[in-house]
């Protein structure tokens, strides 16, 4: 946008013009009824006002500049000051927009003539506001022609001989708290008082003005001058913060003044700073390539913006908007021209529980990776964790260059691996190219595409014979492979949209900065590698490998929707104030057998002693329900009451993502519990650890325990390759 934006003009013009516009017609003269000869004057003074409105509507200064009189010129010396007296009132203003309208009639006496003039503007601040003004035109006796007689009058009665000030008003940013209420982020307020060197109109008042600054803030006069002495003039320049009970019994002295202004200045504050920090997130200084873009909102540019997690997510929720007032002190009057209070930030409270969090992340540990717990109903976040971690209050580069800042449960991208053999299971049963009857024979690989292109399946000897809902409980390959060819025979494009429509490839849409993975499909790969599509590519993508990338909150997102019946949330990490365009969640659409084999099959995982892929992580996981409530080792209840008592089932999926070359696996584990009325629903990831079950399950299962406030189970030191 260039620095005028255009001063927009609306002309009233004269009915002789060929546009066919009202005319301006001329006004009587005060003291007599115009002649002829009087008549003809004013219409080729309306002329020159025209031309001149005209000219500034164009940004053409040096035409304007021409049509002003020898006196105008003489006092502004070129069109370069004229222009500079128009952007200045543009600047101080904020202004986006300009107009202005001539209106009514002109006045005509004595060889001279006014217009009366309508100013408009649109200011990212305050808002719309108007001033009326006046153009004053002399008629030159040398060649009879008519000037502007032009003065800052013209843009804003009062300007020639006053000052223009915009005055902020800054907003107080939301608190953030956790869901039992205890703070996690805060504001500490100050008052700073400052000088803008350009608004002080003398010697005198300069002397007066530095013996109260002096009283207010204890700093020597000529100190207080060295800080703004070399600043320049139009800046408001910090001189000190003063306690509000200074500012309160100076206040009408202070108003005395147009160059003292008073700032609010606001230090944030994390009285929990490691308490769930990639959650919380902290503020900094608005990066340069947002800095138009808040600008826009009416922020000055040196404010403290959201720049991760919550405080950057819902950053405008929080920090509200600034507010100002436009003022005008001239022959020592002050005229508001223009006000819009600011809007303060709101408080938010999270969903986080504190307990539950600290648990979460003690868990993890310094296992680099991620870790989350959602509601099963609704996908709210009852804890997040992601490692390497930082303190919101000692960031610094090296804590940077380690990569703590990244939040790797929503902004990490890894391949999923078996974890996504439940999309598999419901495209096959979906598409109509497999049953969940038919029965798979698996003797340790797949030859689907010829013995050349030979996969093995992880177990060496293979799994023999196994249904489909019995391969998802084991992670058979060879099942999942088969699946993924007969799905490419049908369409090269239907395992990818079944990926999206369990929530792949697309943000979830919390409240919290997030990568969206990658769904791949012959498209994509045409674009991103200009390669076609294979059947090979879609085998691997059914075994969660390939080029799919998913982030740990999405494969929780997916958990979650098979754990309440169907049903795809967006996750949530604020729980009030709570939106009211919320969306509604999308079902999975899944026939309710098909649930019903992912469920049993992901029950399998942890309880089938033969084919589960994580049983033996979950041995000595017996807790059963009281009818009290609470839960308790089931060997605690009565050996007659203990078959009928509900116990507490983990349902889950075990995932072992190559990551290329020679490094480790990432290490998946997502489950949810009660495997009968889900809770809870918990999803970690290691990066470059191992075996999921034998790395990432221990983990879920610790933090199960914590949910339910059970004995956290040791972490084992065996190992075992599984997947």
């Amino acid at each position: 946008m260039r620095a005028i934006c255009g001063w927009i003009v609306a002309l009233v013009v004269l009915a002789a013009c060929t546009n066919g516009a009202p005319a301006l017609d001329p006004a009587p003269s005060p003291s007599s009824t115009p002649t002829p000869t009087a008549d003809l004057k004013l219409r080729l003074a309306a002329s020159t006002a025209r031309a001149f409105v005209e000219a500034i509507g164009r940004q053409d200064f040096v035409r304007a500049f021409v049509l002003l009189d020898a006196q105008s010129r003489a006092e502004l010396k070129d069109a370069d000051e004229l222009r500079r007296q128009y952007e200045a009132v543009r600047a101080i203003s904020l202004a986006t927009t300009a107009t202005v309208q001539l209106r009514g009639g002109l006045l005509y006496q004595a060889e001279q003539a006014s217009a009366t003039l309508v100013n408009r503007w649109e200011s990212r601040l305050v808002g719309s506001f108007e001033v009326t003004a006046t153009l004053k035109l002399v008629r030159d006796p040398a060649d009879a022609t008519w000037r502007v007689r032009w003065t800052r009058d013209a843009i804003i009665p009062g300007l020639a001989g006053g000052i223009l000030r915009m005055e902020r008003q800054t907003t107080t940013r939301g608190a953030i708290y956790a869901a039992d209420g205890t703070p996690l982020a805060t504001q500490l307020e100050f008052t700073t008082v400052g000088v803008q060197r350009g608004a002080i109109a003398s010697a005198d008042e300069e002397r007066r003005m530095l013996e109260l600054l002096a009283q207010m803030t204890q700093l020597a006069p000529e100190a207080i001058k060295a800080k703004y002495a070399q600043q320049p003039e139009h800046w408001f320049t910090p001189v000190a913060d003063v306690d509000e009970a200074v500012i309160e019994q100076h206040y009408d002295e202070i108003e005395r003044f147009a160059a003292i202004g008073l700032r609010p200045r606001f230090q944030r504050h994390y009285p929990q700073p490691d308490l769930a920090p990639h959650v919380v997130g902290f503020v900094g200084f608005i990066p340069p390539e947002s800095l138009a873009a808040y600008r826009a909102r009416g922020f000055e540019g040196d404010e403290r913006v959201g720049l991760m997690g919550v405080e950057a997510g819902a950053d405008a929720l929080l920090g509200g908007a600034p507010g100002g007032v436009l003022k005008l002190f001239s022959g020592g009057h002050l005229t508001v021209l223009a006000e819009r209070p600011a809007v303060p930030g709101q408080d938010v409270t999270l969903t986080i529980s504190p307990a539950l969090q600290l648990s979460v992340q003690r868990l993890l540990g310094e296992r680099r990776g991620a870790a989350v717990v959602l509601r099963a109903g609704d996908a709210a976040v009852l804890a997040m964790a992601s490692w390497p971690t930082f303190s919101q209050t000692h960031i610094t580069e090296q804590v940077i260059q380690a990569g703590a800042l990244l939040n790797r449960a929503t902004q990490g991208q890894y391949p999923p691996g078996s974890t996504f053999k439940m999309v598999t299971l419901a495209a096959g049963i979906g598409e109509g190219v497999t049953t969940l009857d038919e029965v798979f024979r698996d003797p340790g690989f797949w030859d689907g595409y010829g013995a050349d292109f030979r996969k093995a399946c992880w177990l060496r000897g293979g799994h023999g014979r196994v249904t489909l809902a019995a391969g998802l409980t084991a992670s058979c390959n060879v099942v999942f492979y088969e699946v993924g060819k007969r799905l490419q025979e049908k369409s090269a494009y239907v395992l990818g949209a079944y990926a999206r429509k369990f929530g792949f490839g697309t943000p979830t849409g919390i409240e919290l900065p997030e990568a969206a993975g990658l769904v791949p499909d012959p498209d994509w790969k045409r674009q991103a590698l200009g390669e076609a599509w294979t059947g090979g590519d879609t085998v691997n993508l059914a075994v969660g490998q390939g080029f799919l990338l998913a982030t740990p909150l999405q494969v929780a997102r997916m958990t979650a929707a098979i754990a309440n019946g169907g049903l795809l949330h967006r996750p949530y990490v604020i729980a009030s104030p709570r939106p009211g365009d919320r969306p509604s969640p999308s079902a999975l659409s899944l026939a309710p057998a098909t649930l019903q084999a992912i469920r049993q099959g992901m029950i399998g995982v942890t309880r089938d002693a033969r084919l589960g892929t994580t049983a033996y992580r979950f041995v000595g996981f017996d807790y059963c329900f009281q009818a009290e409530g609470g839960v308790i080792p089931c060997s605690r209840i009565p050996a007659r009451q203990r078959a009928a008592a509900r116990r507490l089932i983990v349902a889950g999926k075990s995932g072992t993502a190559q990551a290329g070359g020679n490094a480790k696996p990432f290490a998946w584990f997502t489950a949810y519990a009660p495997a009968d009325a889900p809770e809870i629903v918990v999803t970690v990831l290691l990066e470059n650890m191992g075996e999921g079950s034998s790395y990432a399950a221990p983990v879920v299962r610790q933090i199960i325990e914590a949910y339910y406030g059970l004995p956290i189970s040791p972490t084992p030191r065996d190992r075992r390759a599984n997947e």
